[in-house]
């Protein structure tokens, strides 16, 4: 059987109780958003929520620091029904009262989560294996416990295609062995960026934009978050994509600009395995913008990480491999519910992060393209990014390469 890697260009949500951590964790940064637009100037502690939305709260003018005030003060006033219909037992929490959201979200006591579903140490069947036992056997030999009874990257985030492990796919599929071998050469898995197009200017949306047009082109510059499938959270350094895009504009890559790369050897032989990277795209004149998304990603990324381990009742080990997915997955939902509420309610110029992801059956997978499978590269892909009446792509590819 010829085994292909999967593309995702859009990252969702399917699994129930990873849906359930990921609101949890976005529903407490936006109240600590909340907090602090309602009153700015209070001490937060460091490195919580709150001094993360206080750093970009800093870069308003004084007049829209105060029209967000007034436009959040009716939401948290609202009543506790309210407020719990929007965001669950969280809504009980007074945020004027506490000085860190996250502490009082920690005092509700952990979520009522169902390990069987989110697929992690479930015994195998017909087995009287304690937890213990489980665990180590999946730290020694996580090859042989792969994905039957873990979900896949298709059951976490609702695509169509689902890897079984090798023992059982077998019985039913003629996969060549060979490719399941960790001796073939494509060890490694990278981005490559080949253009970023201007299809419209930030800011030219309407013909009364078209006036503020002459005060400047757009500067753009990409930053961003990568997860491997170990759930290993890492920024992605920000760069300079060009200071004078107009609409049509397009800045080529010659050679193509390697964005990022994962070794595939890490984790152990747990397969498929899913890596995530998710693009910052931002305006170099916006306030420190792609900074501010990078903490509030690793922000996420930390307290989903802790919420999966709380969930499966330990630490979480790096030969578990289908955690890549549950936390990239996860963190990309968050972060994009997070940033909805800030285009909302504080009328922020963003772009959207776009969090894109590739899962990797074996290390002989490899593409089809012009009708014949074999090519250790995909096919180009369009990453889109709408915002504050501009629109942007990123046009890619995936590479395997030794």
């Amino acid at each position: 059987m010829k085994l292909e890697p999967i593309i995702k260009d859009t990252v969702t949500l399917a699994n129930s109780e990873v849906k359930k951590i990921a609101d949890r964790v976005a529903n407490t940064a936006i109240l600590a958003a909340e907090k602090v637009s309602v009153e700015p100037n209070f001490k937060a502690e460091k490195d919580s929520f709150e001094s993360i939305m206080q750093q970009r709260l800093k870069v308003f003018d004084q007049a829209k620091i105060k029209n967000i005030q007034q436009l959040v003060t009716p939401l948290v006033k609202a009543s506790q029904e309210v407020r719990t219909s929007v965001y669950g037992e969280l809504g009980k929490i007074d945020i004027m009262k506490v000085k860190s959201v996250e502490d009082s979200v920690k005092k509700l006591g952990p979520l009522k989560i169902e390990r069987k579903l989110l697929g992690l140490r479930v015994a195998p069947l017909n087995t009287d294996l304690s937890d213990a036992q489980i665990k180590k056997y999946l730290d020694d030999q996580g090859e042989i416990l792969n994905t039957h009874n873990i979900t896949s990257i298709d059951a976490i985030t609702g695509g169509g295609r689902v890897f079984g492990d090798i023992g059982q796919v077998s019985e039913n599929v003629d996969i060549e062995l060979d490719d399941f071998q960790p001796q073939a050469v494509t060890d490694k898995l990278g981005l490559y960026i080949r253009r970023v197009k201007c299809v419209d200017e930030t800011g030219s949306n309407s013909f009364f934009d078209l006036e503020s047009e002459r005060y400047g082109d757009d500067e753009i510059a990409l930053a961003g978050t990568s997860v491997d499938e170990t759930g290993d959270t890492k920024k992605i350094p920000e760069f300079r994509v060009g200071n004078s895009f107009n609409d049509g504009d397009t800045k080529w890559y010659s050679p193509h600009k390697q964005w990022n790369w994962f070794s595939m050897r890490e984790g152990g032989s747990n397969w498929p395995k899913s890596y995530y990277l998710t693009f910052i795209l931002a305006e170099k004149d916006n306030g420190g913008l792609s900074e501010f998304l990078q903490k509030l990603w690793d922000k996420v990324g930390k307290q989903v990480t802790a919420a999966i381990a709380a969930a499966i009742g330990g630490a979480i080990g790096s030969s578990l491999g289908p955690l890549g997915t549950i936390i990239g997955a996860a963190v990309g939902y968050a972060v994009a519910k997070i940033v909805e509420w800030f285009i909302k309610m504080w009328k922020d110029d963003i772009f959207p992060p776009k969090t894109i992801s590739c899962t990797v059956p074996s290390f002989g997978a490899r593409w089809t393209k012009n009708g014949s499978w074999g090519s250790t590269t995909s096919e180009f892909r369009n990453a889109h990014f709408y915002g504050h009446d501009g629109h942007y792509y990123i046009e890619y590819y995936w590479r395997l390469f030794s």
